[in-house]
């Protein structure tokens, strides 16, 4: 108890504590308890008297009676605590009946105890009381700092339980036309309606997968999304929304939007404007998205291919001039990206993958890569549905069309379960898109040989500077599709132990 007492006795110079109590006996017998465990006392004879002191001196503890003349204790603590919330009050009663204990449930009363009520008792709960003041006085601290970090932000920030907005900075309300949060939220009262639709923004719909956009937000923290929001003047803009999970607290997150209304960057989702040519190589476009990437520290992918084995790697923007971007990789990336010098970069922020096509330099002691000449591309390898492999140099394949073999030098380029890519010295006549023809390919599956023969269909054709690319389209029987299935395997863990030996 004494240590409870020099800790009560430590902290309550700085705090002030009011006892009410109409019996002229106890009154005087707790005042002199009191006064050996507290230094600020403050003391009234009957409810009004008590409500009138603590309006005059603020004290952040009351104890008191129920049944005392003008104003019973109830009614007085039902007025403090209009007053001030975070009031710990403990009610000293003679009284022990149910009703009593429910209304002071109620009122929020921090501690009840029956009269006359020994002193190990009072001493706990004032003690238990002065503890909670300065843990809410911590927490107020720590609230007032980060609304003034948060005020800081030029971004639009908010923090949130679930779907309620807990705090947010000058920016938010700003944007939004609004003095505070309460008259944020007597206007939008719908947290999913903020989001606004838009192609492959982030937004609530009645199909949505999951109930609401900040159900998205919550499963990826960290996680960049494009969103459009209408500001206060009715303007729609386009920001990047990021959010942090606050540790130790389940369902609650930071939400940071980034207004990038500017850049004109919303145009590149339509699928009209990633087509476009113009659109297409806009490398200040480019630029902006990569500056998007940087400025919330957010890692993109690089994506490469050896022989049609992926190579994949993390990647971190460490530098961005107007006509170059250093990227941070592993070192495995940058041998692929020296041999093949060419990569492709992706993002969660990107319209579309950005291909990379001129490699100006590849420093490997600080795992770093300089690029310049980029463009968007609507059509990349990092959508492939299928492994596609190059098979190994002693294969040999025969196209036949018309039931007649096409007379000329041809290749493999690469194959998968569904398609294969044949490079001929030429095209062979009436070979067209659509048309059917047969393909014979022999390949070696643990030392013997494996022959698959199959109808297709031509997909695609590519014209190089010396040969031909015919893509074809075909589906193989169960036997041969598991056939070729566990040739694909084989030799993509031939290509990983080709890749790991050399010395690029």
């Amino acid at each position: 108890m004494n240590e409870k007492i020099k800790y009560i006795k430590s902290l309550s110079s700085d705090l002030a504590l009011l006892y009410v109590e109409d019996n002229e006996g106890l009154h005087k017998n707790m005042l002199a308890l009191l006064g050996r465990i507290f230094d600020n006392i403050i003391s009234a004879k009957d409810g009004k008297e008590g409500y009138s002191l603590f309006s005059r001196f603020k004290p952040k503890i009351v104890i008191t009676d129920i049944n005392m003349p003008k104003i019973n204790g109830f009614e007085m603590i039902q007025k403090i605590k209009s007053a001030e919330p975070n009031t710990k009050i403990i009610i000293l009663s003679a009284y022990n009946e149910p009703e009593q204990l429910y209304k002071a449930i109620e009122l929020g009363v921090f501690r009840y105890l029956h009269k006359p009520a020994k002193v190990l008792d009072l001493v706990d709960a004032i003690y238990k009381a002065v503890r909670a003041i300065e843990e809410d006085e911590k927490r107020q601290l720590f609230f007032n700092q980060l609304q003034t970090i948060v005020n800081y932000q030029t971004n639009l920030v908010v923090m949130i339980n679930k779907k309620n907005i807990i705090l947010s900075n000058q920016c938010f309300l700003e944007f939004f036309g609004v003095d505070d949060l309460e008259s944020f939220n007597n206007i939008y009262n719908d947290i999913d309606s903020l989001l606004l639709e838009h192609k492959e923004f982030l937004y609530t719909t009645a199909t949505s997968p999951r109930k609401s956009w900040i159900d998205e937000v919550a499963l990826h923290p960290g996680k960049l999304f494009h969103t459009k929001m209408k500001n206060a003047q009715g303007e729609m803009c386009h920001l990047i929304l990021k959010s942090r999970k606050i540790p130790d607290k389940e369902e609650w997150h930071v939400l940071s939007f980034d207004d990038v209304t500017e850049l004109n960057l919303m145009q590149f989702f339509d699928k009209k404007a990633t087509t476009n040519d113009e659109l297409i190589h806009d490398k200040k476009t480019i630029m902006s998205f990569i500056k998007i990437v940087k400025e919330n520290c957010t890692e993109l992918k690089i994506h490469n291919f050896y022989k049609g084995l992926t190579i994949v790697n993390k990647g971190v923007v460490v530098d961005l001039t107007e006509d170059a971007v250093t990227l941070k990789t592993e070192i495995a990336q940058l041998r692929i990206v020296n041999l093949t010098k060419f990569m492709t970069i992706s993002s969660e922020i990107f319209p579309k993958c950005i291909v990379c096509r001129s490699i100006k330099k590849i420093d490997f002691d600080q795992q770093k890569l300089v690029i310049e000449d980029m463009v968007f591309t609507s059509r990349s390898a990092v959508d492939r549905k299928y492994i596609r492999l190059e098979p190994e140099v002693n294969h040999t394949c025969a196209l036949f069309y018309n039931d007649v073999e096409v007379p000329t030098e041809m290749k493999i380029a690469d194959v998968s379960e569904v398609s294969a890519k044949v490079e001929v010295d030429t095209l062979p006549p009436g070979i067209d898109i659509n048309k059917t023809v047969k393909l014979t390919m022999k390949f070696t599956l643990h030392s013997k040989p494996l022959t698959i023969i199959t109808e297709a269909s031509v997909y695609r054709i590519d014209e190089n500077k010396n040969s031909f690319f015919v893509v074809v389209l075909f589906e193989l029987q169960p036997k041969e599709y598991l056939k070729i299935k566990e040739y694909l395997a084989n030799r993509q863990m031939a290509l990983i132990r080709e890749f790991k030996k050399m010395d690029i």
